[in-house]
Protein backbone atom coordinates (compact mmCIF):
# COMPACT_ATOMS: atom_id res chain seq x y z
CA UNK A 1 0.00 0.00 0.00
CA UNK A 2 1.49 3.64 -1.20
CA UNK A 3 1.02 5.02 2.65
CA UNK A 4 3.26 8.16 0.97
CA UNK A 5 -0.01 8.34 -1.47
CA UNK A 6 -2.43 7.94 0.85
CA UNK A 7 -1.87 9.82 3.39
CA UNK A 8 -1.41 13.10 1.00
CA UNK A 9 -5.12 12.11 -0.13
CA UNK A 10 -6.38 11.79 3.32
CA UNK A 11 -5.38 15.41 3.79
CA UNK A 12 -8.08 16.87 1.53
CA UNK A 13 -10.76 14.86 3.88
CA UNK A 14 -9.71 17.40 7.01
CA UNK A 15 -9.35 20.19 4.37
CA UNK A 16 -12.80 19.34 2.38
CA UNK A 17 -15.09 18.94 5.87
CA UNK A 18 -13.22 22.63 7.29
CA UNK A 19 -14.13 23.99 3.60
CA UNK A 20 -17.60 23.00 4.21
CA UNK A 21 -17.69 23.86 7.55
CA UNK A 22 -17.41 27.87 6.30
CA UNK A 23 -20.30 26.91 4.52
CA UNK A 24 -22.63 24.76 6.95
CA UNK A 25 -21.92 28.49 9.05
CA UNK A 26 -23.00 30.76 6.37
CA UNK A 27 -26.27 32.33 6.67
CA UNK A 28 -26.83 32.79 2.62
CA UNK A 29 -29.73 31.60 2.05
CA UNK A 30 -28.03 30.12 -1.72
CA UNK A 31 -25.79 27.53 0.39
CA UNK A 32 -29.03 26.56 3.10
CA UNK A 33 -30.66 25.65 -0.44
CA UNK A 34 -28.08 23.39 -1.40
CA UNK A 35 -28.62 20.61 1.39
CA UNK A 36 -25.00 20.97 2.80
CA UNK A 37 -25.23 18.18 4.89
CA UNK A 38 -25.67 15.71 1.69
CA UNK A 39 -22.82 17.12 0.33
CA UNK A 40 -20.50 16.71 3.25
CA UNK A 41 -21.91 13.03 3.86
CA UNK A 42 -21.48 12.46 -0.28
CA UNK A 43 -18.24 14.26 -0.26
CA UNK A 44 -16.66 12.51 2.81
CA UNK A 45 -17.77 8.81 1.17
CA UNK A 46 -15.89 10.01 -2.04
CA UNK A 47 -12.69 11.08 -0.89
CA UNK A 48 -12.27 8.53 1.24
CA UNK A 49 -12.95 5.84 -0.99
CA UNK A 50 -10.75 7.57 -3.02
CA UNK A 51 -7.86 7.70 -1.32
CA UNK A 52 -8.36 3.90 -0.38
CA UNK A 53 -8.53 2.80 -3.62
CA UNK A 54 -5.12 4.49 -4.93
CA UNK A 55 -3.74 3.08 -1.81
CA UNK A 56 -4.47 -0.17 -3.15
CA UNK A 57 -3.58 -0.20 -6.55
CA UNK A 58 -0.61 2.62 -6.20
CA UNK A 59 3.07 1.05 -6.14
CA UNK A 60 4.19 0.78 -2.46
CA UNK A 61 6.88 3.32 -1.47
CA UNK A 62 9.10 3.34 1.34
CA UNK A 63 7.53 5.00 4.46
CA UNK A 64 9.60 8.34 5.49
CA UNK A 65 10.34 8.85 9.15
CA UNK A 66 10.64 12.66 7.98
CA UNK A 67 7.60 13.59 7.07
CA UNK A 68 4.65 15.55 8.57
CA UNK A 69 2.19 13.13 7.95
CA UNK A 70 2.33 9.99 7.76
CA UNK A 71 -0.43 6.59 7.41
CA UNK A 72 0.04 3.19 9.11
CA UNK A 73 -2.13 0.25 9.51
CA UNK A 74 -3.31 1.73 12.69
CA UNK A 75 -4.28 5.42 11.53
CA UNK A 76 -6.18 4.03 8.44
CA UNK A 77 -8.00 1.82 10.79
CA UNK A 78 -8.70 4.50 13.54
CA UNK A 79 -9.82 6.91 10.45
CA UNK A 80 -11.74 4.68 8.79
CA UNK A 81 -13.89 4.56 12.70
CA UNK A 82 -14.06 8.00 12.49
CA UNK A 83 -14.91 8.73 8.99
CA UNK A 84 -18.21 5.81 8.77
CA UNK A 85 -19.10 7.68 12.54
CA UNK A 86 -18.70 10.91 11.23
CA UNK A 87 -20.97 10.00 8.30
CA UNK A 88 -23.57 8.81 10.70
CA UNK A 89 -24.45 11.57 12.67
CA UNK A 90 -24.26 13.69 10.13
CA UNK A 91 -27.11 11.68 8.71
CA UNK A 92 -28.69 11.52 12.01
CA UNK A 93 -28.66 14.54 12.93
CA UNK A 94 -30.53 16.04 9.92
CA UNK A 95 -33.51 14.56 10.83
CA UNK A 96 -32.82 15.31 15.10
CA UNK A 97 -32.34 18.99 14.39
CA UNK A 98 -35.37 19.50 12.76
CA UNK A 99 -36.78 23.11 13.27
CA UNK A 100 -34.07 23.73 15.70
CA UNK A 101 -31.84 27.03 15.05
CA UNK A 102 -28.43 25.86 15.99
CA UNK A 103 -28.34 23.33 13.42
CA UNK A 104 -26.11 25.16 11.23
CA UNK A 105 -23.70 25.43 14.01
CA UNK A 106 -24.06 22.32 15.11
CA UNK A 107 -22.91 20.99 11.49
CA UNK A 108 -20.00 23.08 11.43
CA UNK A 109 -18.56 22.66 14.53
CA UNK A 110 -18.64 18.75 13.77
CA UNK A 111 -17.12 18.68 10.59
CA UNK A 112 -14.32 21.09 12.34
CA UNK A 113 -13.70 18.35 14.99
CA UNK A 114 -13.88 15.34 12.53
CA UNK A 115 -11.03 17.27 10.50
CA UNK A 116 -8.64 18.16 13.38
CA UNK A 117 -9.46 14.51 14.52
CA UNK A 118 -7.98 13.23 11.29
CA UNK A 119 -4.99 15.90 11.60
CA UNK A 120 -4.27 14.61 14.91
CA UNK A 121 -4.09 11.01 13.03
CA UNK A 122 -2.21 11.63 10.79
CA UNK A 123 0.00 13.93 12.07
CA UNK A 124 4.33 12.85 12.40
CA UNK A 125 5.53 16.21 13.68
CA UNK A 126 4.68 16.74 17.25
CA UNK A 127 3.75 20.92 16.71
CA UNK A 128 0.99 19.45 14.11
CA UNK A 129 -0.20 16.75 16.39
CA UNK A 130 -0.22 18.79 19.69
CA UNK A 131 -2.22 21.55 17.17
CA UNK A 132 -4.31 18.97 16.49
CA UNK A 133 -5.26 17.79 19.71
CA UNK A 134 -5.90 21.40 20.76
CA UNK A 135 -7.74 21.92 17.77
CA UNK A 136 -10.37 18.80 18.69
CA UNK A 137 -10.96 20.17 22.21
CA UNK A 138 -11.67 23.65 20.96
CA UNK A 139 -13.99 22.48 18.27
CA UNK A 140 -15.84 20.24 20.40
CA UNK A 141 -16.09 22.92 23.33
CA UNK A 142 -18.25 25.05 20.99
CA UNK A 143 -20.52 21.59 20.10
CA UNK A 144 -21.38 21.45 24.12
CA UNK A 145 -22.75 24.85 24.27
CA UNK A 146 -24.95 24.50 21.61
CA UNK A 147 -27.51 25.15 24.36
CA UNK A 148 -25.64 28.31 26.51
CA UNK A 149 -29.19 28.30 28.31
CA UNK A 150 -28.35 24.68 30.08
CA UNK A 151 -26.61 25.96 33.33
CA UNK A 152 -25.33 22.24 33.80
CA UNK A 153 -23.77 21.56 30.29
CA UNK A 154 -22.24 25.44 30.86
CA UNK A 155 -20.26 23.71 34.14
CA UNK A 156 -19.76 20.30 32.36
CA UNK A 157 -18.39 22.31 29.60
CA UNK A 158 -15.95 24.75 31.62
CA UNK A 159 -14.72 21.88 33.78
CA UNK A 160 -13.39 19.64 30.32
CA UNK A 161 -12.07 22.85 29.21
CA UNK A 162 -10.04 23.17 32.15
CA UNK A 163 -9.02 19.70 32.33
CA UNK A 164 -8.32 19.72 28.39
CA UNK A 165 -5.91 22.63 29.38
CA UNK A 166 -4.18 20.68 31.62
CA UNK A 167 -4.16 17.55 29.30
CA UNK A 168 -2.82 20.00 26.36
CA UNK A 169 -0.02 21.17 28.59
CA UNK A 170 1.23 17.86 30.19
CA UNK A 171 1.74 16.35 26.40
CA UNK A 172 3.66 19.81 25.45
CA UNK A 173 5.97 18.98 28.21
CA UNK A 174 6.15 15.39 27.05
CA UNK A 175 7.39 16.52 23.68
CA UNK A 176 9.44 19.44 24.40
CA UNK A 177 11.42 16.39 26.81
CA UNK A 178 11.43 14.00 23.77
CA UNK A 179 13.01 16.81 21.27
CA UNK A 180 15.38 17.73 23.99
CA UNK A 181 16.48 14.31 24.12
CA UNK A 182 16.65 13.34 20.39
CA UNK A 183 16.78 16.65 18.88
CA UNK A 184 13.88 15.97 16.25
CA UNK A 185 10.27 16.81 16.17
CA UNK A 186 8.94 14.27 14.25
CA UNK A 187 7.66 11.31 15.52
CA UNK A 188 8.51 8.08 14.10
CA UNK A 189 12.28 9.95 14.21
CA UNK A 190 12.42 9.41 18.15
CA UNK A 191 10.83 5.49 17.69
CA UNK A 192 13.50 4.63 14.89
CA UNK A 193 16.24 6.03 17.01
CA UNK A 194 14.69 4.25 20.20
CA UNK A 195 14.70 0.83 18.18
CA UNK A 196 18.59 1.74 17.11
CA UNK A 197 19.57 2.04 20.60
CA UNK A 198 18.07 -1.33 22.13
CA UNK A 199 20.71 -3.78 23.06
CA UNK A 200 18.79 -6.74 23.12
CA UNK A 201 15.96 -8.25 25.78
CA UNK A 202 16.84 -9.65 29.66
CA UNK A 203 13.69 -11.13 31.16
CA UNK A 204 11.36 -9.50 29.05
CA UNK A 205 13.14 -5.86 29.87
CA UNK A 206 14.16 -4.19 27.14
CA UNK A 207 17.90 -2.73 27.28
CA UNK A 208 19.09 0.58 25.80
CA UNK A 209 22.32 2.11 24.89
CA UNK A 210 20.54 6.09 25.51
CA UNK A 211 22.29 8.85 27.48
CA UNK A 212 21.38 9.45 31.04
CA UNK A 213 20.12 12.30 29.88
CA UNK A 214 17.98 10.79 27.31
CA UNK A 215 16.79 8.02 29.44
CA UNK A 216 15.50 10.58 32.07
CA UNK A 217 13.59 13.03 29.72
CA UNK A 218 12.39 9.60 27.98
CA UNK A 219 10.72 8.91 31.06
CA UNK A 220 9.11 11.59 31.70
CA UNK A 221 7.87 12.33 29.06
CA UNK A 222 6.34 9.08 29.23
CA UNK A 223 5.07 9.31 32.34
CA UNK A 224 3.80 12.76 31.33
CA UNK A 225 1.98 10.95 27.84
CA UNK A 226 0.20 8.61 30.40
CA UNK A 227 -1.17 11.12 32.71
CA UNK A 228 -2.92 12.92 29.59
CA UNK A 229 -3.71 9.91 28.44
CA UNK A 230 -5.61 9.33 31.85
CA UNK A 231 -6.95 13.05 31.67
CA UNK A 232 -8.63 12.84 28.14
CA UNK A 233 -10.16 9.45 28.86
CA UNK A 234 -12.20 11.42 31.74
CA UNK A 235 -10.81 8.80 34.64
CA UNK A 236 -11.69 9.48 38.31
CA UNK A 237 -11.67 11.96 39.45
CA UNK A 238 -11.74 14.16 36.78
CA UNK A 239 -14.55 12.41 35.02
CA UNK A 240 -17.55 14.39 36.26
CA UNK A 241 -17.23 16.81 33.25
CA UNK A 242 -18.30 13.22 30.94
CA UNK A 243 -21.46 12.37 33.43
CA UNK A 244 -22.47 15.98 33.38
CA UNK A 245 -22.29 16.52 29.53
CA UNK A 246 -25.71 14.09 29.14
CA UNK A 247 -27.09 17.72 28.79
CA UNK A 248 -25.77 17.88 25.52
CA UNK A 249 -27.65 16.88 22.43
CA UNK A 250 -27.60 13.21 21.51
CA UNK A 251 -25.46 13.75 18.56
CA UNK A 252 -22.90 15.88 20.01
CA UNK A 253 -22.52 12.59 22.90
CA UNK A 254 -22.14 10.11 20.19
CA UNK A 255 -19.65 12.00 18.90
CA UNK A 256 -17.81 12.58 22.22
CA UNK A 257 -18.47 9.18 23.40
CA UNK A 258 -17.83 7.21 20.17
CA UNK A 259 -14.70 9.07 18.59
CA UNK A 260 -13.15 12.36 20.98
CA UNK A 261 -12.73 10.26 23.86
CA UNK A 262 -10.97 7.31 22.17
CA UNK A 263 -8.47 10.08 21.48
CA UNK A 264 -6.49 8.97 24.91
CA UNK A 265 -6.35 5.53 23.62
CA UNK A 266 -5.17 6.39 20.11
CA UNK A 267 -2.27 8.48 22.03
CA UNK A 268 -1.07 5.29 23.99
CA UNK A 269 -0.97 3.65 20.71
CA UNK A 270 0.68 6.22 19.01
CA UNK A 271 3.37 6.25 21.58
CA UNK A 272 3.67 2.79 22.38
CA UNK A 273 7.66 1.97 21.98
CA UNK A 274 7.54 4.96 24.20
CA UNK A 275 5.05 3.42 27.10
CA UNK A 276 6.32 0.28 26.34
CA UNK A 277 9.79 0.85 27.77
CA UNK A 278 9.20 2.70 30.96
CA UNK A 279 7.35 0.73 33.90
CA UNK A 280 6.71 3.95 35.80
CA UNK A 281 4.32 4.63 32.85
CA UNK A 282 2.43 1.38 32.87
CA UNK A 283 2.10 1.71 36.40
CA UNK A 284 0.20 5.21 36.28
CA UNK A 285 -1.54 3.62 33.67
CA UNK A 286 -3.17 0.39 35.73
CA UNK A 287 -3.74 2.28 39.03
CA UNK A 288 -5.20 5.36 38.16
CA UNK A 289 -7.25 2.91 34.93
CA UNK A 290 -7.96 0.44 37.32
CA UNK A 291 -9.33 2.38 40.60
CA UNK A 292 -11.35 4.03 37.57
CA UNK A 293 -12.79 1.04 36.12
CA UNK A 294 -13.40 -0.30 39.65
CA UNK A 295 -15.43 2.53 40.69
CA UNK A 296 -17.01 3.69 37.33
CA UNK A 297 -18.44 0.22 36.63
CA UNK A 298 -19.93 -0.15 40.15
CA UNK A 299 -21.37 3.59 39.97
CA UNK A 300 -22.81 2.61 36.79
CA UNK A 301 -25.09 -0.18 38.21
CA UNK A 302 -26.90 2.20 40.61
CA UNK A 303 -27.79 4.31 37.72
CA UNK A 304 -31.25 4.66 36.00
CA UNK A 305 -30.68 7.18 33.27
CA UNK A 306 -29.88 5.98 30.16
CA UNK A 307 -27.05 7.97 29.09
CA UNK A 308 -26.22 8.66 32.32
CA UNK A 309 -25.16 5.14 32.46
CA UNK A 310 -23.61 4.85 29.03
CA UNK A 311 -21.39 7.73 30.39
CA UNK A 312 -20.66 5.94 33.41
CA UNK A 313 -19.85 2.89 30.89
CA UNK A 314 -17.53 5.26 28.76
CA UNK A 315 -15.52 5.91 31.72
CA UNK A 316 -14.95 2.37 32.92
CA UNK A 317 -14.54 1.32 29.40
CA UNK A 318 -11.76 3.90 28.57
CA UNK A 319 -10.00 2.68 31.81
CA UNK A 320 -10.06 -0.93 30.66
CA UNK A 321 -8.13 0.24 26.94
CA UNK A 322 -5.57 1.96 29.34
CA UNK A 323 -5.15 -0.89 31.49
CA UNK A 324 -4.64 -2.88 28.17
CA UNK A 325 -2.27 -0.60 26.89
CA UNK A 326 -0.34 -0.52 30.40
CA UNK A 327 -0.29 -4.30 29.67
CA UNK A 328 1.29 -4.19 26.44
CA UNK A 329 -2.03 -5.68 24.60
CA UNK A 330 -2.26 -3.23 22.20
CA UNK A 331 -3.99 -5.47 19.48
CA UNK A 332 -6.39 -5.65 22.25
CA UNK A 333 -6.65 -2.01 22.75
CA UNK A 334 -7.06 -1.55 19.41
CA UNK A 335 -9.87 -3.85 19.01
CA UNK A 336 -11.76 -2.37 21.84
CA UNK A 337 -11.29 1.03 20.63
CA UNK A 338 -12.92 0.33 17.13
CA UNK A 339 -16.02 -1.58 18.25
CA UNK A 340 -16.72 0.44 21.22
CA UNK A 341 -16.90 3.57 18.77
CA UNK A 342 -19.34 2.38 17.14
CA UNK A 343 -21.58 0.37 20.09
CA UNK A 344 -21.21 3.77 21.96
CA UNK A 345 -22.73 5.68 18.72
CA UNK A 346 -25.37 3.08 18.27
CA UNK A 347 -25.92 3.30 22.17
CA UNK A 348 -26.57 6.81 22.62
CA UNK A 349 -28.57 7.26 18.82
CA UNK A 350 -30.62 4.62 20.13
CA UNK A 351 -31.25 6.01 23.27
CA UNK A 352 -34.80 7.25 22.63
CA UNK A 353 -36.46 3.77 22.41
CA UNK A 354 -35.12 3.01 26.16
CA UNK A 355 -39.07 3.47 27.36
CA UNK A 356 -39.41 0.43 24.89
CA UNK A 357 -36.76 -1.43 26.36
CA UNK A 358 -37.86 -0.71 29.79
CA UNK A 359 -41.14 -1.77 29.79
CA UNK A 360 -40.32 -5.04 27.97
CA UNK A 361 -38.08 -5.22 31.18
CA UNK A 362 -40.92 -4.63 33.43
CA UNK A 363 -43.58 -7.17 32.03
CA UNK A 364 -41.08 -9.73 31.72
CA UNK A 365 -40.10 -12.58 34.18
CA UNK A 366 -37.54 -11.53 36.24
CA UNK A 367 -35.19 -13.73 38.86
CA UNK A 368 -32.10 -13.27 40.52
CA UNK A 369 -29.58 -15.96 40.05
CA UNK A 370 -28.75 -18.22 42.30
CA UNK A 371 -25.81 -19.39 43.99
CA UNK A 372 -26.43 -22.63 41.75
CA UNK A 373 -26.76 -20.42 38.60
CA UNK A 374 -22.71 -18.68 39.32
CA UNK A 375 -21.42 -21.74 40.44
CA UNK A 376 -22.90 -23.63 36.75
CA UNK A 377 -22.17 -20.79 34.63
CA UNK A 378 -18.71 -20.44 36.43
CA UNK A 379 -18.37 -24.28 35.46
CA UNK A 380 -19.42 -23.85 31.96
CA UNK A 381 -17.39 -20.60 31.11
CA UNK A 382 -14.16 -22.13 32.53
CA UNK A 383 -14.15 -25.23 30.33
CA UNK A 384 -14.67 -22.40 27.53
CA UNK A 385 -12.08 -20.61 28.23
CA UNK A 386 -9.44 -23.30 28.89
CA UNK A 387 -10.07 -24.87 25.71
CA UNK A 388 -10.16 -22.05 24.17
CA UNK A 389 -6.70 -20.85 25.82
CA UNK A 390 -5.39 -24.47 25.30
CA UNK A 391 -5.82 -24.29 21.45
CA UNK A 392 -4.22 -21.08 21.15
CA UNK A 393 -0.53 -20.01 21.32
CA UNK A 394 -0.90 -17.51 23.68
CA UNK A 395 1.64 -15.39 25.37
CA UNK A 396 0.93 -12.63 27.75
CA UNK A 397 -0.84 -12.11 30.61
CA UNK A 398 -3.71 -13.43 32.39
CA UNK A 399 -6.04 -10.52 33.42
CA UNK A 400 -7.93 -10.75 29.67
CA UNK A 401 -8.83 -14.57 30.16
CA UNK A 402 -10.06 -13.82 33.91
CA UNK A 403 -12.12 -11.07 32.22
CA UNK A 404 -13.64 -12.91 29.52
CA UNK A 405 -14.22 -15.81 31.88
CA UNK A 406 -16.08 -13.78 34.60
CA UNK A 407 -17.74 -11.72 31.74
CA UNK A 408 -19.27 -14.50 30.09
CA UNK A 409 -20.14 -16.13 33.72
CA UNK A 410 -22.17 -13.03 34.81
CA UNK A 411 -23.52 -13.14 31.14
CA UNK A 412 -24.65 -16.76 31.17
CA UNK A 413 -25.77 -16.80 34.82
CA UNK A 414 -28.08 -13.83 34.07
CA UNK A 415 -29.81 -15.24 31.06
CA UNK A 416 -30.29 -18.60 32.16
CA UNK A 417 -32.25 -17.05 35.82
CA UNK A 418 -34.38 -15.32 33.17
CA UNK A 419 -35.28 -17.77 30.73
CA UNK A 420 -35.62 -21.74 30.37
CA UNK A 421 -32.97 -23.52 31.27
CA UNK A 422 -32.93 -25.06 27.83
CA UNK A 423 -31.39 -21.63 26.62
CA UNK A 424 -28.02 -22.83 28.30
CA UNK A 425 -27.28 -24.68 25.32
CA UNK A 426 -28.03 -21.75 23.02
CA UNK A 427 -25.88 -19.60 25.70
CA UNK A 428 -23.08 -21.97 24.91
CA UNK A 429 -22.65 -21.65 21.50
CA UNK A 430 -22.73 -17.82 21.85
CA UNK A 431 -20.32 -17.89 24.17
CA UNK A 432 -18.34 -20.36 22.43
CA UNK A 433 -18.41 -18.06 19.36
CA UNK A 434 -17.47 -14.74 21.00
CA UNK A 435 -14.63 -16.22 22.69
CA UNK A 436 -13.53 -17.46 19.59
CA UNK A 437 -13.40 -14.89 17.28
CA UNK A 438 -11.84 -12.65 19.89
CA UNK A 439 -8.76 -15.09 20.01
CA UNK A 440 -8.65 -15.17 15.81
CA UNK A 441 -9.73 -11.69 15.94
CA UNK A 442 -6.72 -10.97 18.17
CA UNK A 443 -4.31 -12.40 16.49
CA UNK A 444 -5.29 -11.49 13.07
CA UNK A 445 -4.62 -7.60 13.86
CA UNK A 446 -1.30 -8.68 15.94
CA UNK A 447 0.25 -10.06 12.96
CA UNK A 448 -1.13 -7.71 10.36
CA UNK A 449 -1.89 -4.41 11.64
CA UNK A 450 0.67 -3.88 14.98
CA UNK A 451 3.28 -6.65 14.20
CA UNK A 452 6.10 -4.22 14.79
CA UNK A 453 4.59 -3.33 18.50
CA UNK A 454 6.09 -4.42 21.24
CA UNK A 455 5.73 -7.56 23.31
CA UNK A 456 2.46 -7.98 25.89
CA UNK A 457 3.82 -8.32 29.65
CA UNK A 458 4.49 -11.74 31.02
CA UNK A 459 1.93 -13.73 32.68
CA UNK A 460 1.68 -12.90 36.32
CA UNK A 461 3.52 -9.89 36.56
CA UNK A 462 3.34 -7.22 38.83
CA UNK A 463 0.59 -5.43 36.91
CA UNK A 464 -0.99 -8.08 35.39
CA UNK A 465 -1.65 -8.94 39.37
CA UNK A 466 -2.47 -5.63 40.37
CA UNK A 467 -5.30 -6.02 37.06
CA UNK A 468 -6.39 -9.39 38.10
CA UNK A 469 -6.92 -8.33 41.55
CA UNK A 470 -9.34 -5.46 40.08
CA UNK A 471 -11.15 -7.51 38.19
CA UNK A 472 -12.27 -10.18 40.65
CA UNK A 473 -12.60 -7.73 43.49
CA UNK A 474 -14.99 -5.91 40.71
CA UNK A 475 -16.97 -9.29 40.02
CA UNK A 476 -17.70 -10.31 43.70
CA UNK A 477 -18.43 -6.63 44.87
CA UNK A 478 -20.92 -6.81 41.94
CA UNK A 479 -21.97 -10.44 43.13
CA UNK A 480 -22.77 -9.33 46.45
CA UNK A 481 -25.03 -6.19 45.56
CA UNK A 482 -26.57 -9.06 43.52
CA UNK A 483 -27.25 -11.19 46.53
CA UNK A 484 -27.85 -8.80 49.27
CA UNK A 485 -29.48 -5.54 47.87
CA UNK A 486 -31.62 -5.64 50.93
CA UNK A 487 -29.05 -5.40 53.64
CA UNK A 488 -28.13 -1.92 55.59
CA UNK A 489 -24.48 -2.34 54.61
CA UNK A 490 -25.08 -2.41 51.01
CA UNK A 491 -27.55 0.13 50.48
CA UNK A 492 -25.28 2.73 51.97
CA UNK A 493 -22.88 1.34 49.74
CA UNK A 494 -25.10 1.67 46.79
CA UNK A 495 -25.84 5.41 48.01
CA UNK A 496 -22.11 6.05 47.88
CA UNK A 497 -21.85 4.69 44.33
CA UNK A 498 -24.88 6.41 43.21
CA UNK A 499 -23.23 9.74 44.50
CA UNK A 500 -19.94 8.92 42.37
CA UNK A 501 -18.01 8.40 45.78
CA UNK A 502 -18.53 12.82 45.55
CA UNK A 503 -15.66 13.18 44.31
CA UNK A 504 -17.12 15.32 41.30
CA UNK A 505 -18.76 17.55 44.08
CA UNK A 506 -15.72 17.94 45.81
CA UNK A 507 -14.02 18.76 41.55
CA UNK A 508 -16.69 21.13 40.95
CA UNK A 509 -16.45 23.47 44.04
CA UNK A 510 -12.50 23.43 43.23
CA UNK A 511 -12.87 24.14 40.05
CA UNK A 512 -15.32 27.13 40.20
CA UNK A 513 -13.74 28.54 42.92
CA UNK A 514 -10.14 28.86 41.41
CA UNK A 515 -11.72 29.46 37.67
CA UNK A 516 -15.76 30.79 37.79
CA UNK A 517 -18.09 30.55 35.31
CA UNK A 518 -21.03 33.44 34.48
CA UNK A 519 -24.27 31.38 33.88
CA UNK A 520 -26.73 32.84 31.69
CA UNK A 521 -30.02 33.95 32.69
CA UNK A 522 -33.18 32.26 30.67
CA UNK A 523 -35.04 35.32 30.64
CA UNK A 524 -36.04 34.64 26.82
CA UNK A 525 -39.67 35.20 25.29
CA UNK A 526 -41.13 31.87 26.06
CA UNK A 527 -40.25 32.23 29.96
CA UNK A 528 -42.12 35.60 29.64
CA UNK A 529 -45.17 34.09 27.26
CA UNK A 530 -45.63 31.26 29.92
CA UNK A 531 -45.67 33.87 32.90
CA UNK A 532 -48.35 36.15 31.59
CA UNK A 533 -50.50 33.01 30.86
CA UNK A 534 -50.55 31.98 34.10
CA UNK A 535 -51.23 35.70 35.24
CA UNK A 536 -54.62 35.76 32.55
CA UNK A 537 -55.43 32.21 34.22
CA UNK A 538 -55.88 33.75 37.27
Amino acid sequence: MSSQTSSFLLILLPLFWTVMSWFSGSKNTVFSKLHIERVAIWGTIALFSLSLLVGVFSPASPSLDSMIVTLSPVKSAVILTVVIIGVILMRFSRNYFVGEACYPRFLKWMQLTLASVVVTILANHFVIFWLGWLSVSLSLHRLLLLYPERSRAVVAAHKKFILARASELLMAGAFILLYSAFDTLYINDIFTLISNASAGETNGVVALTLSAQQSSYSLFAACLISLAALIKCAQLPAHGWLINIVEAPTPVSALLHAGVINLGGYLLLAFAPLISLYSEAQWILGIGAGLSVFFSALAMTTRVTVKVRLAWSTSSQMGLMLIECALGLYALALIHLVAHSFYKAYAFLNSGSAVYEALEHDISAQRTPTFADWLNALFVTSLIVLASFSLTEYQGPASPWVLVTLAFTAYIAMRTATSDQTQLYILVGVSIGLVTLYSYVKAFVAETILYRYPQPADMFSPVDIWVVSIIAALFIIHLAMLSYGHKKTVQQFKQLLFGGLYLDEWFTKITLKIAPVTLRQNTGKRQKSASITQIGSK
